[in-house]
């Protein structure tokens, strides 16, 4: 009987060395490995969840990659799934070549935190998830992610929005320039306007005469606006900076020049950027000396008959 119990003991024990063995063939392999760990790292200038981004502009964001029971060996960072363009992210400042995937070496295999810019998406409104997902030599991965949306662009409010009259030039009276700043009537020889009137035509007849053109002066410079060339452009939508600016920058050059402004010779002076006759609702977009930029909008042109008093009525905005 004792020989008969040492004989199942002794089964017992071989049968719990083969599904020992059976379990673990390689005999070093735990039988449920640790994958590796990546994690966002919370850091003042990166992000570490979602967000909003300006359109076009980059963010940074910091993970720390961790290993578990083997050695890191590679790092993929997707958009939407896809894999992201080399051309569209830096890691750790541009040290590192950009690759999808890279692969980690030395002593960055058992752990590491990178630094990765990415560049958003060029579209007000589009959100985009980003991943950064790392593998180990076992071929087990974690990853991190977050969701970015690209927001308009920050605006500054314009500082003045007023009306102004500027008047026919004339000898006798200090007319015939406007200062944007403020909209007063000065001499047209003012160091204060940005603009002036252009005068009469000596060879036409009193009645007609005025040229109703302006142009520009000290040094300022004007392009006639072509609000297709700027989303949403209206005089009234020009509530910011930004969007003056990008008039300017869109306008029409204005590059004529006019010699003879009046009937007096010894007035005449060169005066840049010229416009031809002017009509209600033109816009313009003067850049002055000092880098101000300044719209424009022609309310009223008013004729007169032999007083000088001809003049434009306009809304300015800067």
């Amino acid at each position: 009987m004792q020989k008969f119990l040492l004989s199942l003991a002794g089964l017992a024990l071989a049968f719990t060395v083969i599904l020992s063995t059976g379990c673990n063939p390689d005999g070093d392999d735990p039988t449920d490995p640790t994958g590796p760990d990546a994690r966002f790292v919370t850091e003042s200038g990166f992000l570490d969840a979602n967000a909003d981004v300006e359109v076009g502009q980059t963010f940074k964001t910091k993970v720390s990659l961790l290993t578990g029971d083997s050695k890191l060996q590679s790092v993929t960072i997707y958009e939407d799934d896809v894999k992201l363009g080399t051309n569209f992210f830096t890691i750790n400042g541009g040290t590192l070549t950009a690759n999808n995937p890279f692969l980690i070496t030395g002593a960055d295999k058992d752990g590491v935190t990178y630094e990765f810019e990415i560049s958003t998406v060029n579209t007000v409104g589009a959100v985009r998830t980003y991943e950064v997902e790392v593998t180990d030599e076992k071929g087990l991965k974690d990853a991190v992610s977050l969701t970015i949306t690209s927001k308009a662009p920050a605006t500054t409010p314009i500082e003045m929005s007023l009306t102004g009259i500027l008047f026919n030039a004339s000898d006798i009276l200090p007319t015939g320039g406007l200062d944007l700043d403020n909209g007063n009537n000065v001499s047209a020889t003012s160091s204060l306007a940005e603009i002036r009137d252009m005068g009469i035509n000596c060879a036409m007849p009193n009645a007609t005469n005025w040229r109703k053109q302006i142009g520009t002066v000290n040094g300022a410079e004007m392009k006639r606006v072509v609000p297709a060339n700027v989303e949403n452009f209206s005089f009234a939508n020009a509530t910011n900076k930004e969007i003056i600016l990008a008039a300017f920058e869109t306008g029409d050059p204005i590059d004529s020049n006019l010699s003879t402004l009046n009937c007096d010779p010894n007035t005449n002076v060169v005066v840049t950027d010229v416009t031809i006759p002017l009509v209600v609702g033109d816009m313009f977009v003067i850049k002055g000396a000092t880098g101000r930029i300044y719209l424009i909008r022609v309310d009223e042109v008013n004729n007169t008959t032999n007083d000088n008093n001809d003049n434009y009525m306009m809304s300015l905005k800067y």
